[in-house]
């Protein structure tokens, strides 16, 4: 071997010895690059296990809050219930210690007259004085002085209910019964319809009427 092959060997080797030795690749910032993340999957179904326990526990207990809510709710309407018949009962009584007051009343009244003439018109200049309620039979009139008292401030109730007045069209019904105040005449008709005339006019325009009025003059009648 020559010196010429000798020094291309050893050339040959110092090139080797530098390729080994060559430092490690070195990520930015300096460091080696770390080894790649492995998913810990034990830990993940550990945490979603626990949150399905938590979501569990708090809709139980929502659904024995609302449970509760319910049955407190359950009890307010079966107490609202036995207080509306409580009261129900209460009306059915007063009705009919009302009704029986009436019938009282009204037996206690004196027969009608019955007027010398069968106008209505010619009728009211004659009842001036006091509350009168006047029944037109259809071959006759009849009229009755109401007493003061229940019967005259019941009428003057039914009077004063300005929101049953409300203005109708056409011109009034032919009234069965009329109602004569001092300042005013009430005509009634069937279905809660008649006329209030303010100068005591026999008729007027179309109107409705309080609703029982119309029962509550012809009982007096009966």
């Amino acid at each position: 071997m020559d010196r010429t092959e000798h020094t291309e060997r050893m050339e040959r080797s110092g090139q080797s010895s530098q390729i080994r030795r060559r430092p490690p690749v070195r990520a930015a910032g300096g460091k080696a690059p770390g080894k790649p993340f492995k998913l810990n999957y034990r830990l993940m179904l550990c945490i979603a296990v626990l949150v399905c326990l938590v979501l569990a526990l708090l809709f139980f207990i929502m659904f024995m809050v609302r449970g509760g809510t319910i049955n407190d709710l359950n009890g307010q309407v079966d107490t609202l219930n036995k207080e509306k018949e409580t009261l129900t009962a209460q009306v059915s009584t007063l009705t009919q210690d009302n009704q029986s007051m009436l019938a009282s009343l009204t037996a206690s009244l004196d027969d009608p007259t019955t007027a010398q003439t069968t106008s209505i018109a010619d009728l009211i200049p004659q009842l001036t004085e006091g509350v009168y309620v006047v029944y037109n039979t259809g071959s006759q009139l009849q009229y009755l002085s109401v007493p003061s008292g229940y019967l005259q401030d019941r009428l003057a109730a039914y009077r004063d209910d300005s929101a049953s007045y409300a203005a109708a069209e056409g011109d009034a019904p032919a009234c069965t019964y009329y109602v004569l105040f001092s300042d005013r005449v009430i005509g009634l008709a069937q279905g809660n319809t008649g006329f209030v005339s303010m100068d005591r006019a026999a008729t007027g325009s179309a109107t409705s009427t309080p609703a029982g009025m119309y029962d509550f003059v012809a009982a007096m009648f009966a």
